[in-house]
């Protein structure tokens, strides 16, 4: 030992002191211990701040949230909450250093409501130092928890994902898996952009959205259906302002919906379009002159094409022309159309039309379409009234708006476009094409005779078309079950929407006469929801004989024995 160490020592603790140097030598120890004292302080308060402040350290049971960029939210095309981040508090347990597990489960479980003790005892049984006992903290219950002073139990700050909308468009927005990561709709779909902080601008029309969910779920349960979907389509830039599958769930609650709720019957079911389809093989006719307005065809009897019969609903005993196919709905004169067209033909205008591949809507929710393996004579003719191909409402949607809008194909997609942004059109039908194509569907609602007078909305000039098809199987067609659906523009004579309604099995009721058919079941839904919206979007009632209407329409269109009429009607 040197010199002053041994000096310094000596002097603190001599071997034997005087009595002279006693009080010094009490002295020196006193200040030795106060200066141990202070450091071993310092050293404390040092690891306390080091434990508060470091939320990244490992050891640390209250330091496993990272500070991170919080979750932009989603809008609807109005600004509109339809998701948002929103801070909680987490209540949670490292058991380690919870002394008395029975006590801790006896005073948290009134405190926790729908936890019971034993719930508490087996989470806190589990392996690990982070168990999560409740979210979603309230202050009440955070004040309470703390006046407990339970060893083991910490409230820590969180995030957790809101949609203050509930079920409103819960199929589109998706959810979060438990690590903040989309797992399903918009949320997965754009999850690198939100978790960046961005917001998600959609296309979708809150306002829209609640009139159609609301009409959709009241026909289903007026027919006593399994469900139904429903979108509105702006035929002009291609925004889907509404998207709707029913049944639904809260989109808070995803995790205990059933497997029913969230199948996404709008985009990821697809189903045969029946007569709906007729629009699109009328359009092609006069697109590529093989008929015209006035072209006539046998439909007298059934139309057998191998082992096949093509029959009526509604037997004719004379020609009808290509309006009266469209207006009555015959599939023997579609079926006799599809031949003059051709199967290449018509296979070529359904690739340009989006319904052969998977469409690029902005969704992991997402079908391919059921083609045919061989597109020949018989498959193009059964394809002519809707059967034979099958595809989801949203392409459905996207393909009638060519042939009912402006002839241009417009890919639809949920996101909202400002007026300056610019988008991909293809011509697929010239102007004069889609004249005649609309006036035809004006006189499917408005013509005594037509199939969808009950979608009819007085002062908005509605146009439709109506489509019933048999449900597929994998044993082949169920007779018994069938997919009612109708298709809408308006207005009409300048088309700026499209509506889609489509109903699952709906049964037959006594306020229908016992039937269970698209006119009486989904075209109710296309008024209703069409005199709600129409304000909305700033469109107004217009006199139906006035010459602007006149102007956009065919004049003279020759339906039944009186002659011809005005598409305006």
């Amino acid at each position: 030992m040197t010199n002053w160490k041994t000096k310094l020592l000596r002097s603190i603790w001599p071997d034997r002191p005087l009595p002279s140097r006693t009080r010094i030598i009490a002295q020196n120890r006193l200040v030795l211990a106060g200066i141990v004292a202070g450091l071993c302080f310092v050293g404390i308060s040092a690891k306390a701040v080091h434990l508060a402040t470091n939320l990244d350290n490992k050891n640390s049971v209250r330091g496993n949230y990272k500070q991170v960029q919080q979750r932009g939210p989603i809008l609807d095309r109005r600004g509109r909450l339809m998701a948002q981040t929103v801070p909680i508090m987490v209540l949670h347990a490292d058991p380690k250093k919870v002394m008395d597990q029975h006590e801790v489960a006896e005073k948290l479980a009134p405190l926790l409501g729908k936890k019971s003790q034993q719930d508490i005892l087996n989470a806190l049984s589990r392996k690990g130092r982070y168990i999560e006992l409740a979210r979603k903290i309230t202050p009440q219950r955070h004040a309470d928890i703390l006046a407990l002073g339970l060893p083991g139990i910490y409230i820590s700050p969180s995030e957790t994902r809101l949609y203050p909308q509930g079920a409103e468009a819960a199929h589109l927005l998706g959810t979060m898996d438990i690590d903040g990561k989309g797992i399903a709709g918009i949320e997965k779909q754009f999850d690198e952009r939100l978790r960046a902080g961005n917001p998600v601008a959609l296309s979708i029309d809150l306002g829209v959205q609640a009139v159609v969910r609301r009409e959709l779920q009241h026909q289903i349960e007026q027919f006593d259906a399994l469900g139904g979907a429903g979108l509105v389509l702006d035929v002009r830039t291609g925004e889907i302002l509404s998207l709707t599958s029913l049944p639904d769930y809260n989109a808070n609650q995803y995790s205990s919906a059933d497997a029913d709720a969230q199948f996404n019957r709008a985009t990821k079911g697809v189903f045969e379009m029946g007569s709906i389809f007729k629009v699109l093989n009328s359009a092609i006719a006069l697109e590529t002159g093989v008929a015209s307005l006035g072209s006539s065809y046998d439909v007298s009897k059934p139309l057998r094409v191998a082992r096949f019969r093509i029959r009526d609903y509604h037997p004719y005993n004379r020609p009808l022309n290509l309006s009266e196919i469209l207006v009555y709905s015959s599939n023997i004169g579609s079926a006799r159309i599809a031949e003059d067209i051709g199967a290449a033909a018509q296979k070529a205008f359904m690739d340009r039309l989006g319904l052969l591949k998977r469409p690029a809507l902005e969704l992991p929710e997402i079908s391919k379409p059921l083609i045919p393996r061989q597109w020949e004579r018989i498959a193009s003719m059964t394809i002519s009234y809707g059967h034979g191909l099958s595809v989801s409402p949203v392409q459905a949607a996207g393909a009638i708006a060519a042939a009912s809008g402006h002839g241009f194909y417009i890919e639809p997609t949920l996101l909202r476009r400002a007026p300056t942004d610019t988008f991909e059109k293809s011509r697929i039908f010239s102007e004069d094409t889609v004249r005649k194509v609309r006036s035809m569907m004006r006189l499917a609602v408005s013509h005594e005779d037509g199939t969808v007078n009950f979608a009819n909305a007085p002062g908005y000039m509605v146009g439709g078309k109506t489509g019933t098809a048999e449900k597929v199987t994998d044993k082949g067609y169920n007779r018994k079950a069938n997919l009612v659906s109708v298709v809408a523009s308006f207005p009409i004579h300048d088309p700026a929407y499209l509506i889609f309604i489509m109903v699952d099995e709906p049964k037959p009721q006594k306020h229908s006469y016992g039937y269970a058919t698209a006119g009486w079941v989904a075209a109710p839904a296309i008024a209703r929801i069409v005199t709600q919206i129409a304000p909305m979007m700033g469109i107004h009632p217009v006199d139906k004989d006035s010459p602007e209407i006149r102007q956009n329409l065919e004049p003279n269109i020759v339906i039944g024995t009186e002659g011809a009429i005005r598409a305006s009607y």
